[in-house]
């Protein structure tokens, strides 16, 4: 199934790049009942909207009903097709998803020595195996290998809360009387 997303998100970044969109992520889900679900999820600086959408999903459609070099289906088998945004609240699977969500607020559920976790914090720091996040004031690190599911979290006028060691201190301004 990751070949065949990889492979997919491949055919398709050109594509989307041509209508100033980033593919941002390609997900393949089995459906309990019925075809699967081809999910696209497409970015741009400043938002994506319905317009952006359509021609995706119109370009996209192309590319998947065309046989292409081989005479097999770039996906096999029934499914339907969905694009969209990722959203305020984003999934992170790849490490470029992780390095995005630098010092904001995420969530993320893993498995610590079989236990099923979550947890909520700020993203601080990022390797290639692991992601460290400020958990109410002290550090956590977990392995990638043991995230089962992660995604950032939006929050009205919040900003993200770092550690005391990290944070600057943040300078008053004193308000002036008009008279």
């Amino acid at each position: 199934m990751v070949d065949t997303q990889h492979s997919l998100a491949a055919s398709f970044a050109p594509v989307l790049n041509e209508l100033d969109l980033t593919l941002y992520d390609v997900e393949v889900v089995s459906a309990s009942q019925g075809p699967r679900i081809l999910r696209v999820l497409v970015d741009r600086p400043g938002g994506v909207d319905l317009e952006a959408i359509t021609a995706a999903t119109q370009a996209l459609s192309e590319i998947l009903d065309s046989p292409g070099e081989t005479p097999e289906p770039v996906i096999a088998g029934r499914y339907t097709l969905e694009v969209s945004s990722p959203g305020l609240e984003r999934p992170l699977r790849r490490i470029e998803h992780w390095e995005g969500a630098r010092e904001k607020i995420v969530t993320v559920k893993f498995r610590d020595a079989g236990v099923a976790q979550r947890v909520k914090g700020v993203v601080v720091s990022l390797n290639e195996t692991s992601v460290i996040l400020d958990v109410d004031g002290r550090e956590q690190e977990i392995l990638f290998s043991e995230i089962t599911g992660a995604r950032t979290v939006f929050e009205w006028g919040s900003e993200p809360r770092l550690a005391t060691k990290n944070r600057k201190p943040k300078s008053k301004k004193k308000s002036e009387k008009v008279a």
